[in-house]
Order: structure tokens, then sequence, then C-alpha cells
């Protein structure tokens, strides 16, 4: 029902339904006084449930909202960009900036993340790219103005995001494939092999927990070409890194090298990491030997901001 008719009008249909029961067992008892009683309570129900009564959750720059089987969905357009929230709307899942540019949120250390194979490594490189948790879109936006109309296949448990990317998100791109999937079973069944698996699935306060088991980076890396990385966005606080340091353990057992980048939080208490795992060994000198060739402009200016903030894990 709540996907269908909304929260609201879902509790307000079984209040109806339980006292429809009511009044039926009332009048078969001719109970008269009692079942005008229980009309009258339905009727407030039904106008509770059922008015106009504006949004579901009121924000500023409030432009959509809407109620999936999985989520709570609303889009915030604050001006020069539109953000995608979902549920408590702590985290922000989504950005599109009609101007260009990065997104000025760890979905721009992503695009770094093939720089971390072994030196020699160039953009032309990659050429397919996996998305666990594509939300609206913003991550497949940006590798496809840095690197060209590259193959990219993302995975979206909700398919109203899917949609919601579409129609308020430009999400667009002619090489973007969209599937309606939870990432694992994707991973699983996809035949391709791709040269970056991004996994953004992690929306605070929640992690899905089958996706930070050894299983799951071993399907991950079994799914890159043989040179290509697995680079995971894990949440944290500005003191608390045990998650960050639990995913990035689970990785090596799995990659040989993994390492870390930082997002500066600036004064927000609530900040993200981004792991990366390698199919190959390699070490921080491949990545300075490869940067130099990411020539596109937010290559440039994703790698001023992330190399800095990158250290073994």
């Amino acid at each position: 029902l709540i996907p269908n008719v909304g929260t609201r009008a879902t509790f307000a249909l079984l209040a109806l339904l339980l006292l429809a029961v009511v009044l039926l067992g009332l009048l078969a008892a001719r109970q008269w006084r009692d079942a005008l009683a229980v009309t009258l309570a339905a009727a407030v129900v039904a106008w509770v449930g059922f008015r106009p009564a504006g949004p579901i959750k009121a924000a500023e720059g409030l432009v959509f909202e809407t109620e999936s089987a999985f989520n709570y969905i609303q889009v915030l357009d604050l001006g020069v960009e539109r953000q995608l929230r979902l549920n408590e709307g702590e985290g922000i899942h989504s950005v599109y900036r009609p101007a260009g540019g990065l997104a000025d949120g760890i979905w721009d250390y992503f695009l770094l993340a093939p720089a971390f194979n072994p030196a020699g490594y160039t953009p032309k490189q990659v050429d397919r790219v996996a998305i666990v948790g594509l939300a609206a879109g913003t991550m497949a936006q940006l590798y496809t103005e840095a690197y060209g109309p590259i193959a990219i296949d993302g995975a979206e448990l909700d398919p109203e995001i899917i949609a919601t990317g579409r129609a308020w998100f430009a999400m667009d791109q002619p090489n973007l494939n969209a599937y309606a999937v939870d990432g694992r079973r994707f991973l699983v069944n996809t035949p391709a092999r791709y040269d970056v698996v991004a996994v953004d699935a992690y929306r605070p306060p929640y992690i899905p927990f089958h996706l930070t088991t050894v299983e799951f980076f071993q399907l991950a890396r079994d799914r890159l070409n043989p040179q290509g990385v697995v680079a995971v966005n894990v949440g944290r606080t500005s003191d608390d890194y045990s998650l960050v340091h639990a995913i990035a353990a689970t990785m090596l057992r799995v990659f040989p090298s993994v390492y870390v980048m930082d997002e500066p939080s600036g004064a927000s208490d609530l900040g993200n990491t981004l792991v990366i795992g390698t199919k190959q060994p390699t070490t921080l000198r491949d990545l300075a030997a490869n940067v130099p060739a990411f020539t596109h402009p937010l290559l440039v200016e994703a790698a001023a901001r992330a190399t800095p903030q990158a250290q073994p894990a």
C-alpha cells in the first residue's frame, strides 16, 4: 500500500478497515448510538487521511517528493544544484548541476580511482564502469563528462529513484544502462568485466551488510578486467573511523593494495572516506606516476583535491 497510496493514506485505510469491522458488529447488535459514533469516527479518519495536506515533509527548495517501497524520496532545488535526499534526510545522495563541473562531494573522488592502477595507466584504458548504488546518476554524469561516453552499468535497488533521476537530474546519458536490482545480485548476474566497480550504496544511517563482506569484495574483484579497481564510499564521523577501518581490513583480505582518501568535511561532524582496492599490487608511487596523464579539467581538479588525502590503508 505505501508505494501506491502513501504512508498517510495507508494508515487511514487500515483504520477504516478496522472501523468497518466494528461498525458491522454494532449494526448486527442493533447498537445504533455506538454505530453512529463509529461512523463519525470513520468520517474523521477519511478526512484526515485523504485530504490534501501539503508536503509529507516540508523542506526549503522542495520541488518533488514521493514514497516508494524502499524510500521516502525528496528533490530539493537550491538554485545552483538539485539534491536527492532520502528518508531521514541526513545525507545527500545525488546532486545535479546544470552548469556541469564537479559535484563538490565524494562522487568527485571516485573519478580518480582508476589512477591507483599500476604506473602507465591512462584514462583511455577506462572503457566500462559499474556503479552499485546509482541513485540519481551523479557519478554516471561525472564519469561521462570526464572520460567520454564509456559504457556505464548502474544498479539501483529502487526503481522510483531511477525514475526520479531521469525526471529531475538529467540522468539520460545514452551510455548509461540503469538496472533496478540489488547491487550484489547485479554483479552475480552480469557477464561484463569492468575497469572500475564503484560502490556507493552506503546511506546514513544504514549499511547493507551483504555489501561489506569478503565474499562481496571477491565478487567485485572477479568482475574487474586484469587491471582495475573497486572503490567504496564509507560514511564516518570526524572522530570515529571504525567503519572505515573495518571495510579497509575486509578489502585487504581480497585486494593486494588498499588505499583510503578522506573527503574533507569542514565543520560538519559527518564525513565520507573513499576506500580503493586494486586488482594488481601497487603503491602510492603508481598514483603519482599516473596522475599527470589524467588531463581532463575535471580529473585535474579532482586529483588536486583527492591526491593529498590518499594513504595506504
